[in-house]
């Protein structure tokens, strides 16, 4: 008998459950989960779900010591959540998240907090419902969160108006959390007035915080890099000399269905491509005074990825201990300050950089984000961090 659960199990298939599911509330409107019986049995689903993402727990399963013993592989096969789509043929591909037996619940977590106006369909492995008869669709309905201010773009970086020709990445900056699925359509480049073609690398999976506030939009890598099918293809989106406009339509929703209260728009110049390594050497560091707050400023020759500045940068003391205070970029990423908490000491202190800080276009302190064919075996990972010292004095 395990041996037919098992093959069922791995073929795949699951059949949708048989209840009927009132529309969800958010976490801020019922803290509680709201739980469902399945059909006359004593299995029983439950929704919670949170700021960040949502359990989809069923309890009441007569084979659960069973399936406690199943590999991470199979236990997956048990339980699936897609988006309800009713009237189309294809079916979506499953959510993303993890499963685990957590004491007698078998837990689905998605990685990602469910999208309002939505439905979900939950589906088990046939096994797990033997003898339940009639079986219809477990859809939850996720209602819309309580409405706010309509959300616009705050920023947009790198925030310079003149970028290296093979930039590879903007990051843009939202006052409310945005709705996911929506992004590539939404954003365009813009030459003139045509459009430039697929400049973008559309991830399955888009690249937000973990807010839903900022997003982070590659440019193709493959058109950006030399010897590449697509850059050979179509040649690289943006040229040297060119003006272009990064366009945000204003009918990109909100995580609560607003659209944006306006559109936005960047212009910048293209400069030519940036192939060389960030240099230390070539920046300035400013000392504060000793019992003051006055700010450490390290300023570079040129602009640094926005994002990396705000989380691989540190300021450690001669212990060396991490010096407490809060950071912030200026002048279009080109100066890098820290306010101490606490009013500086005399002493010897230094700015922490890991090797993974990168220029615009992708260089790090530890390789070019092009490196030829010959240098494929150089040494390059043997830098972990870059260290600048200053002095704090009377």
């Amino acid at each position: 008998m395990i041996s037919r659960w098992k093959q069922t199990i791995l073929a795949g298939s699951f059949i949708a459950v048989l209840c009927r599911v009132e529309p969800s509330r958010s976490a801020e409107d019922d803290p509680k989960s709201q739980t469902k019986q399945v059909g006359l049995s004593a299995v029983k689903i439950a929704l919670r779900e949170s700021s960040d993402s949502a359990t989809f727990a069923v309890t009441g399963l007569s084979k659960l010591d069973w399936i406690q013993k199943l590999p991470i592989e199979e236990l997956q096969n048990c339980i699936a959540v897609r988006v309800h789509q009713p009237g189309i043929a294809t079916n979506p591909i499953p959510l993303l998240g993890t499963h685990a037996i957590v004491g007698k619940e078998l837990q689905f977590t998605s990685r990602f907090p469910l999208r309002p106006a939505l439905q979900y369909r939950v589906e088990l492995a046939p096994f797990l419902l033997e003898g339940v008869m009639d079986a219809e669709p477990v859809v939850f309905s996720i209602l819309p969160k309580q409405r706010t201010a309509a959300s616009m773009v705050t920023a947009v970086y790198p925030s310079a108006d003149v970028l290296p020709e093979n930039l590879l990445k903007f990051y843009i900056h939202f006052s409310e959390p945005m709705s996911r699925g929506e992004a590539y359509k939404r954003i365009h480049l813009m030459h003139g007035e045509s459009e430039v073609d697929t400049p973008f690398l559309e991830l399955g999976e888009e690249l937000w915080d973990t807010e839903q506030k900022r997003f982070t939009l590659f440019i193709h890598p493959g058109r950006i890099k030399r010897g590449l099918k697509p850059r050979e293809d179509i040649g690289t989106p943006m040229l040297d000399g060119n003006l272009y406009r990064l366009q945000i339509d204003s009918e990109w929703l909100s995580a609560d269905l607003q659209p944006l209260a306006k559109p936005f728009v960047k212009r910048f110049r293209v400069v030519a491509a940036d192939a060389e390594q960030p240099d230390p050497d070539k920046w300035k560091v400013t000392a504060p005074k000793a019992n003051t707050k006055q700010p450490v400023s390290l300023t570079f020759d040129e602009p640094l990825d926005q994002a990396l500045l705000s989380r691989v940068v540190s300021v450690l003391d001669a212990s060396p201990a991490a010096v407490r205070g809060q950071a912030s970029m200026s002048l279009n990423e080109t100066v890098w300050s820290f306010v101490p908490t606490e009013p500086w000491k005399p002493g010897i202190y230094r700015i922490k950089l890991e090797s993974t800080m990168e220029d615009l276009a992708g260089n790090n302190l530890a390789r070019r984000f092009e490196t030829l064919e010959q240098e494929t075996n150089l040494d390059e990972k043997a830098i972990s961090e870059v260290s600048i010292e200053y002095v704090v004095r009377r």
